[in-house]
C-alpha cells in the first residue's frame, strides 16, 4: 500500500471520529469557563466600557421584571435615583448620562472623556452621571435624589454659582469601617430640610436632580446626577490650603481637591458580592500604577484615617513609608520601610525632598494621563510638580 493511500486512511478514520464527536467535547478544553448568574464569585467590571454586572440570583418573579433589584443580602445602600437601570438587563444607555461625544464610556469612571492620541482617553472624570428617568411637563427633570446610605450631611451648597458641581450635597458615612462620602451634583434644588449636621436615613430626600454649575452649560437634554463615593485625602486640608499661600478653600474641606473617588459602579458591585466588607477591602483589591517612598518623620494623616492601607505595625526602625497608588493618584497600601530596605539612591533623593519611584506600571500608566502625577521620559517616570504638591497634601 502507498504512502499516499495509508495518509488518505488516517485521514478519513480522524474525520469521521470528529464528526461523531459532540462539539462541546473538543471545545471545552480551549474555551476558558464563562461566569454565569449563579457562579459566587463572578468577574468584577474593571473595563468601564463593559456592560454593568447583574446580580447573580433573581426569584421567578423578580425574572420577569426587566429591572432587577439589589440582593436581599445588600440592604445597607441603595442607589441614589428611582433610575436603577443599573441592576437590569436593559442597555447601559438607560442608566448612564453622556457628555456632548454621546458616548457612554463619558458618563462612567475613570479615563473616560478627550480622547487623544491612539483612542486613549486623557481626561478623568471621578463619578458617574446618571440619567434622568422622570420629567416634568415642560421636559425638566423631576427625579428625587436619595441619600445612597445612613450617615450625616457632611457639607450643602446651594450657591450653584460657586461651583462647577452646582448645588450639591455630601453626606459622610461610617457603614463599613473607615469613614466614606457620597457626592450629589448638578442638583436643581437641595430640600429645605437638609443641613449641614442632618442625620439621614437611607432613602432621604436631598433634593431634584437637575443642571446646576458654574464651569459649563448642562442642556436640558443632558440633565444627570452627577454621583461620587470618595475618601478624605486630609482633614487638615484646610490649613495646608493656607500653607500654600491659597486661602481658605471654597467648600473647606469638602473641596474637589480634597476628595478622591473610587468608582461607583464597581463598589456597589463589590457590596452586593460581599455584604460583610466594606471600603477598605474594595480599595485594597484597587490596581496598582506605581508606589514611592516617602519620609516617616510623622504619622501619615492616610493610614490614621484608613487604617486598612497599612500592610504592617510602624515600629522606632520605620524611615519611610513605600506608598502604592492607582493610576489617579489613590493609596492603596502603605508599606513601613527600614533604612536596610531602602537603595542608598533612595535615601539621598529622599533627604533632598524627592519622593522616589520604586515601581511603575508603563502600561497601565500610558493607558492613563495620570492626572499629570508623573511624567514619562522614554522608559522613566518620575514625579511631576502636581505629583509631588500631591503627596505634600497626603503628608501634611
Amino acid at each position: 500500500m502507498s504512502i499516499f493511500r495509508k495518509t488518505l486512511i488516517i485521514l478519513l478514520t480522524f474525520l469521521s471520529f470528529v464528526s461523531e464527536c459532540p462539539a462541546a467535547t473538543l471545545k471545552g478544553r480551549a474555551k476558558k469557563k464563562t461566569t454565569t448568574r449563579e457562579d459566587p464569585q463572578p468577574r468584577f467590571k474593571i473595563n468601564p466600557s463593559r456592560k454593568p454586572m447583574t446580580p447573580p440570583s433573581v426569584s421567578a418573579e423578580a425574572a420577569e421584571d426587566p429591572i432587577l433589584k439589589a440582593m436581599p443580602a445588600f440592604t445597607d445602600m441603595d442607589l441614589p435615583t428611582d433610575n436603577q437601570m443599573l441592576f437590569s438587563r436593559m442597555n447601559e444607555k438607560d442608566f448612564f448620562q453622556p457628555t456632548f461625544s454621546n458616548r457612554t464610556i463619558s458618563a462612567m469612571f475613570g479615563y473616560v472623556r478627550n480622547p487623544g492620541p491612539g483612542g486613549r482617553y486623557t481626561r478623568f472624570h471621578e463619578g458617574v452621571d446618571i440619567r434622568p428617568a422622570e420629567r416634568d411637563e415642560g421636559g425638566e427633570p423631576s427625579d428625587v435624589v436619595k441619600a445612597a446610605a445612613a450617615g450625616t450631611v457632611a457639607y450643602v451648597c446651594r450657591k450653584p454659582s460657586g461651583s462647577n458641581y452646582g448645588n450639591y450635597v455630601v453626606v459622610a458615612h461610617d457603614l463599613f469601617g473607615p469613614p466614606f462620602y457620597t457626592l450629589y451634583a448638578h442638583l436643581a434644588s437641595v430640600a429645605d430640610d437638609i443641613e449641614t449636621g442632618t442625620v439621614v436615613e437611607r432613602g432621604r430626600t436631598l433634593g431634584i436632580l437637575g443642571r446646576t454649575s458654574n464651569e459649563f452649560d448642562i442642556d436640558q437634554d443632558r440633565a444627570h446626577l452627577h454621583f461620587e463615593v470618595d475618601l478624605m485625602v486630609n482633614p487638615r486640608y484646610i490649613e495646608w490650603s493656607k500653607k500654600k499661600g491659597d486661602g481658605v478653600p471654597k467648600h473647606g474641606l469638602y473641596n474637589g481637591a480634597n476628595l478622591i473617588g473610587v468608582d461607583p459602579v464597581r463598589f456597589f458591585q463589590f457590596m452586593q458580592y460581599n455584604p460583610d466588607l466594606g471600603i477598605g477591602e474594595f480599595v485594597q483589591r484597587e490596581r496598582v500604577a506605581f508606589r514611592l517612598l516617602v519620609p516617616a518623620k510623622k504619622p501619615l494623616p492616610w493610614i490614621k484615617r484608613h487604617p486598612f492601607a497599612l500592610t504592617a505595625p510602624v515600629t522606632d526602625e520605620t524611615v519611610a513609608y513605600e506608598i502604592s497608588m492607582t493610576n489617579y493618584g489613590l493609596p492603596v497600601r502603605v508599606i513601613p520601610r527600614t533604612k536596610s530596605e531602602i537603595a542608598s539612591g533612595a535615601r539621598k533623593a529622599m533627604a533632598n525632598g524627592l519622593y522616589p519611584l520604586t515601581y511603575a506600571n508603563g502600561a497601565e500608566l500610558r493607558n492613563a494621563c495620570v492626572c499629570q502625577l508623573l511624567y514619562n521620559r522614554g522608559s522613566r517616570w518620575g514625579l511631576s510638580t502636581k505629583g509631588k504638591e500631591w503627596i505634600q497634601q497626603l503628608m501634611f
